[in-house]
């Protein structure tokens, strides 16, 4: 039976409600279209304008942002709930924000122009592709569950499904760093693996995607620099016994999924897929402004020879 397309949700025409606090402040709150999970909206500011749009979304769960201006001057932050401290400021990090969310609430994506073009009083068009992902705390845990790394420092987290569990450590020091993960509840082998990982782990989720009683543990690493490359290290219970390494094939061994890719990729496990997501960038293009829009890519879990293989199932570009 095949899986059918996965897509993380977006809508084209998102609900919007707006209100005026005050006179140079306009304020927004985005409302995902039932089912939806990502929203596109378009705006304009004159000078020294400020359009305040507000989402909610919980903690451990990722924020997307894409901004796309007609202007150099224009520019977006990220605030928290409550808070004036920016997450994320555009004007010396880029167009594009993807973060882990720290805590529940009401988050403020603020566009602006610089200082000077507000006082020359120009204007600025804008789109804004917004989108979140990941679990809330309500979310049945049945099919995955997710834990995430804190802002800084080492990453420890627990994780369990199907009575099977997995401590996954990480000290997340400097750019190559020791991955270790201790499973718990297999009925013949629960021997610690460790492994030299290229990066910091940034997330772990634990899930069935194949479906067949045993669980698999996921872990996601991002690289150090400025290209933030994603790569994975899986394994997967077999038949609650012992733990198998799941492969996951290069992608610059496929030249059609991989042109454009340079890096900041997302994984997720989402109905029963791993899906792997990043920006594509065109010639040209510097790293922290793609133009080319974002590419999908949807894994499904085979069986191979010496253990399990992500298999590329579909790629979809939006």
């Amino acid at each position: 039976m095949r899986v059918p397309i996965v897509v993380i949700a977006w809508a084209l025409m998102p609900a919007i409600v707006a209100t005026t606090a005050r006179a140079d402040v306009r304020e927004e709150t985005i409302q995902f279209r039932k089912g939806e999970s990502r929203a596109t909206v378009k705006g304009t500011i004159k000078g020294d304008q400020t359009a305040d749009y507000k989402l909610r979304a919980s903690a451990g769960q990722t924020l997307t942002v894409d901004f796309k201006p007609n202007s150099r001057s224009a520019y977006f932050n990220v605030l928290p709930p409550g808070g004036e401290q920016a997450l994320f400021v555009g004007a010396t990090s880029g167009n594009r924000y993807v973060g882990t969310l720290p805590a529940d609430g009401l988050y403020t994506i603020r566009v602006y122009l610089m200082r000077s073009a507000a006082r020359r009083n120009e204007i600025a068009r804008y789109t804004l592709d917004v989108g979140v992902t990941g679990a809330t705390r309500d979310t049945d845990t049945a099919q995955a569950t997710r834990a995430v790394a804190g802002p800084s420092g080492p990453f420890d987290q627990t994780l369990e499904l199907q009575g099977i569990r997995f401590r996954v450590v990480s000290a997340n020091e400097g750019s190559i760093n020791t991955l270790r993960i201790v499973p718990s509840g297999l009925e013949i082998v629960n021997r610690p693996i460790e492994q030299e990982i290229d990066g910091t782990v940034t997330a772990a989720e634990v899930a069935d995607i194949n479906a067949d009683g045993s669980p698999e543990i996921y872990v996601y690493v991002t690289s150090a620099g400025s290209g933030s490359y994603g790569s994975l290290v899986a394994y997967a219970a077999n038949r609650r016994k012992s733990l198998s390494q799941i492969y996951l094939p290069p992608l610059a061994d496929n030249k059609t999924a991989s042109q454009g890719y340079m890096g900041h990729d997302e994984f997720a496990i989402v109905e029963g897929t791993l899906v792997q997501r990043f920006p594509l960038y065109r010639d040209g293009d510097p790293n922290n402004r793609p133009t080319g829009g974002t590419r999908q890519l949807q894994y499904k879990l085979v069986p191979g020879e010496a253990g399990w293989i992500l298999k590329l199932d579909r790629t979809v570009d939006y």
